[in-house]
């Protein structure tokens, strides 16, 4: 499954898996919008086309972006919403969107944008939405990148938008200049079992070292701790120490070199109950090339997740039961 920076939702009435993911190759020609696959099985997937013939237009007069990144679609009541990055790459003049649509497969129709920001306005950057509900039913967007770190804002649930006007939030994660503050793609995960949020982030390079670490707290806001008790936003002498990374670069004997993962999602599939670590992956011997992996989660006894070393198969999916609508 091609992909990049992909995310995985369930239709509630069919029960089929749709995936939404940015810069794919499709039969041989690059797309710069938004691709929308489906399955019903998470292993075998039809390309249904784009979200958008391109980027929309108050997307595009902030932010002047040729394609659009990081998907995010939830379900809210009766219909579907997508969060959505326009931006040129290595600045900080960017939006996250919104867009609305009755059907997974679409038709999208841009609705607003959530956030915007610039050099004059903030010190971060809008991208790589994520939504969050807290263990009381508010809704929250997380959101950042290398600029000025990790930001988490509480949204109006109704309309989507930050519940006060003009609100960037509060960070919650970052790093230090020494290690060119590369985090982003975070994604926050309540784990109702444990009680605690998981803030998943990404690290360094997209095309060598990127990898994937993760932090938990019990209040969403954070602080968010590693394993080592290190502070997601504290200043550390060996900033590479700070979260526990679960998720890197590998490559079995006589396989394939799976390079930089990371810019993950989780997707809780609810008849197993069982939770997926959905990332793009790029190949070695092509680091332009990028890949959807979906990875099973398992839990340890103190509530740390470890991720499988492979990508689901049918092997795997043989003891899991998914359900589908009839």
């Amino acid at each position: 499954l091609g992909g990049h920076d992909p995310t995985i939702i369930q239709d509630n009435s069919t029960g089929k898996y749709f995936s939404f993911s940015t810069d794919s190759v499709v039969d041989g020609k690059y797309t710069s919008g938004i691709q929308i696959r489906v399955s019903g099985d998470l292993i075998h997937w039809e390309y249904l086309g784009l979200a958008f013939e391109g980027v929309p237009d108050e997307a595009y007069e902030w932010a002047q972006a040729e394609g659009l990144w990081a998907p995010e679609v939830i379900r809210y009541e009766d219909s579907y919403r997508m969060y959505y990055s326009a931006s040129t790459f290595g600045s900080t003049t960017s939006c996250i969107g919104l867009a609305t649509a009755s059907e997974l497969a679409g038709p999208w129709e841009h609705k607003a944008i959530v956030i915007k920001t610039n050099s004059e306005i903030a010190g971060h950057n809008a991208i790589d939405a994520n939504i969050v509900m807290d263990r009381e039913g508010m809704m929250w967007l997380c959101y950042g990148s290398f600029f000025g770190g990790i930001f988490l804002v509480q949204l109006d649930a109704d309309t989507g938008l930050p519940l006060i006007k003009g609100d960037f939030g509060k960070c919650i994660a970052k790093r230090d200049a020494t290690v060119d503050t590369a985090i982003e793609g975070a994604f926050i995960f309540y784990n109702q079992e444990w009680d605690y949020y998981y803030l998943f982030t990404s690290y360094d390079s997209l095309f060598d070292t990127y990898n994937v670490r993760v932090a938990r707290s019990k209040n969403i806001e954070g602080p968010y701790i590693d394993h080592l008790a290190n502070d997601m936003l504290q200043e550390h002498d060996l900033p590479n120490n700070v979260g526990t990374k679960i998720v890197g670069s590998y490559q079995f004997d006589g396989d394939v070199a799976w390079m930089a993962p990371g810019h993950n999602s989780i997707f809780l599939e609810p008849s197993s109950n069982k939770t997926y670590m959905v990332h793009h992956v790029r190949i070695a011997s092509n680091l332009h090339q990028h890949l959807t992996f979906i990875r099973s989660i398992h839990w340890l006894k103190n509530g740390w997740p470890v991720v499988s070393p492979e990508y689901v198969s049918e092997i795997e999916m043989e003891n899991t039961t998914l359900t589908l609508a009839p």
